[in-house]
């Protein structure tokens, strides 16, 4: 059978060839129970090169932070900054604040990252310092992180429980901070199931009850660790297993509550610099529970930008940061409806690409990082999609912000040696019994393409093989 489909290649056109490939693989005994779905379509003149399982809704995994990316540059713009306010109420007398101090976001979900701007412990020390350089030496009220811009349902209802309390589960607030993620250090046993403690939690996280049931597993066998926990949660449980020979094994979790965190350690620093606080620090909810009485206005301390649309979504498709896509998600939701839960935010992306033409029958997303198992859309959806954006005036930073195959991103080591490295743009997908790759390449005619290809619900144990197809799949698109 594999010499017949060999002679059967070397015989065939490239277009016949990529269709051939396409039927071997939807026939292969691990995959024919799922679904193989492909798309191709000229930028140029709109003609399909290739449709196959097309109009098939199917997981997407993070192929669709495309979309969200797309979204955000066509409705915000590539110059589009994110800002975050250090802001009071009350009165100053004699370095006196007879009032609160609000530290308030507007969906940055990069602030304090180690990536870009400052980092997380430079920017707890810029607004400290500003609220002392400001006058105030006292604070006779509260320090209070307000993400209030969002909604508090900081996840998806769709999310997997087992997600939420890893780092790349983490909940998108109105303010976030160091990618609303910390690191859980272990000490490895030196026998196969001995218990693991944990050395440190880093930052410390306030008022945090840590479960560990972490123990250890065979050398070599990695981060095998589940961290629970929800937003607004005081208690963090972990389990699963850490390797025998490192003597301090990170992993990484989300933050239940960022906004206090933030506000956490913004008061701990203003009191090293000699500041006094009379009060403890407090969520921004139970803040408005307290105290009922009608919002009083707020006076400008600082104001901090984040960097552009163009950086944070070379970020978020280079290395598939899911907050970053959920942020920009929520964001174009709240810039069209003054709403920024996942469900106007999903509401808002149909209403822009409907509204350019694009057929979105099947596209039936539920988040904008592809994180949610039960979002799906189809091959047609995203080549549509990323055919209209190239008529977008932001369509060549949209363009840069995608991985280049074979160099950059998560697709650096993809069809190595192949025409197709240099020569595509691609964002990766991969989440339980699904592989993607989406994004544009230029034919031997010099069109530009858009594609779509998307293997989904193949058998367990699977996952190599499913990538090898892909890989040839990208390696012989360059030929039609």
């Amino acid at each position: 059978m594999k010499l017949f489909l060999f002679i059967l290649l070397q015989l065939s056109s490239p277009l016949e060839k990529f269709q051939q490939l396409l039927d071997s693989i939807q026939n292969d005994n691990e995959i024919q129970t799922g679904v193989v779905a492909a798309s191709i379509r000229s930028t140029q003149t709109g003609e399909y090169k290739i449709q196959f399982n097309a109009r098939k809704s199917v997981n997407s995994a993070s192929t669709l932070k495309l979309v969200s990316t797309a979204s955000a540059f066509s409705v915000l713009g590539p110059n589009y900054r994110y800002q975050t306010f250090v802001e009071y109420d009350g009165m100053i007398a004699d370095s006196v604040l007879k009032g609160n101090i609000y530290i308030r976001g507007t969906g940055d979900p990069s602030l304090g990252s180690s990536r870009v701007g400052l980092d997380f412990q430079q920017v707890i020390n810029l607004f400290a310092k500003k609220i002392k350089e400001f006058g105030i030496k006292r604070i006779e009220g509260f320090i209070i992180g307000d993400g209030s811009i969002f909604p508090d349902n900081s996840i998806a209802n769709s999310w997997v429980w087992g997600d939420i309390g890893n780092y790349y589960g983490a909940g998108v607030s109105g303010l976030n901070i160091n990618e609303n993620l910390y690191e859980i250090h272990f000490k490895p046993g030196k026998s196969l199931n001995e218990d693991a403690p944990v050395l440190r939690l880093s930052p410390m996280l306030p008022n945090i009850t840590c479960i560990n049931k972490v123990k250890t597993g065979e050398r070599g066998s990695g981060d095998n660790v589940i961290v629970y926990n929800t937003p607004f949660s005081n208690t963090i449980i972990s389990e699963g297993t850490v390797p025998i020979g490192p003597s301090d094994f990170v992993v990484k979790g989300s933050l239940p509550d960022p906004a206090y965190f933030l506000a956490f350690y913004v008061q701990r620093k203003f009191q090293e610099l000699q500041g006094e606080v009379t009060n403890e620090v407090i969520s921004y909810q139970n803040f408005k529970a307290r105290f009922k009485d009608s919002p009083k206005q707020r006076n400008l301390i600082l104001s901090y930008d984040s960097p552009t649309i163009s950086t944070l979504a070379q970020h978020c498709n280079f290395q598939s940061i899911n907050l970053y896509a959920d942020a920009f998600l929520k964001t174009v939701g709240y810039t069209l409806s003054k709403d920024a839960s996942f469900e106007a935010g999903v509401k808002a992306e149909k209403f822009l690409w409907a509204q350019k033409g694009v057929d979105l029958q099947g596209f039936m997303i539920r988040d904008g990082s592809g994180l949610s198992p039960s979002g799906v859309l189809t091959a047609n959806n995203l080549v549509d999609i990323l055919f209209m954006m190239r008529r977008d005036s932001a369509f060549n930073d949209f363009y840069a912000s995608i991985p280049v195959v074979g160099i950059t991103g998560t697709v650096q080591n993809l069809a190595k040696g192949s025409k197709a490295v240099g020569n595509v743009r691609a964002k990766s997908g991969s989440i339980s019994n699904t592989r993607a790759f989406s994004g544009y390449y230029t034919a031997n005619n010099g069109e530009l393409m858009s594609f779509a290809f998307i293997i989904n619900r193949y058998s367990d144990g699977a996952d190599r093989k499913v990538r090898r197809y892909l890989e040839e799949m990208v390696k012989l698109m360059i030929e039609l």
